[in-house]
């Protein structure tokens, strides 16, 4: 099985946001312009992972170089290809990038009900920070988690 993981291009694009629209209920998944307009930003990377040349997974972040500061847009996982590592490799493989900029605090936002997430996230490093009331559409809360990175 080969499996990689490299910056997304432009062609990508559709399968990213399929991926993004199977992943996350209709109320917090990214529209077309959204995602576009996420990934288009000063300091967006996207990185995905292939396996046998199909993407299973991305994830989105953005770094402000000047203020050390990154945030961990979203970390996308196939269901079909959950459980087999990927989004530890991609949040570790990330957070080499940020360290090399200099980025000295990553954060994320998360649902309050997704315990799973939350759970890999602590899994990872990250604490929360702070809540965030009615973060999502339908006044569903988020925690804002964040983790130093040495």
């Amino acid at each position: 099985m080969k499996t990689q993981i490299r910056h997304a291009t432009s062609k990508d694009f559709p399968v990213l946001l399929r991926m993004d629209q199977a992943c996350f209920a209709p109320d917090i998944a990214y529209d077309f312009d959204e995602l576009r307009y996420l990934m288009k930003r000063r300091g967006a990377e996207t990185l995905v992972v292939e396996d046998e040349a199909e993407i299973v997974a991305f994830l989105l972040m953005d770094a402000d170089v000047r203020r050390k500061h990154a945030t961990l847009i979203t970390l996308d996982v196939l269901s079909a290809h959950r459980r087999k590592g990927y989004a530890s490799k991609l949040l570790s493989h990330s957070e080499e990038i940020l360290r090399g900029y200099g980025i000295e605090t990553y954060e994320l936002q998360v649902d309050v009900e997704n315990s799973a997430a939350i759970a890999f996230y602590y899994k990872h490093g990250f604490k929360e920070q702070k809540l965030l009331r009615n973060y999502y559409s339908g006044n569903r809360d988020a925690w804002q988690m964040n983790k130093k990175l040495a």
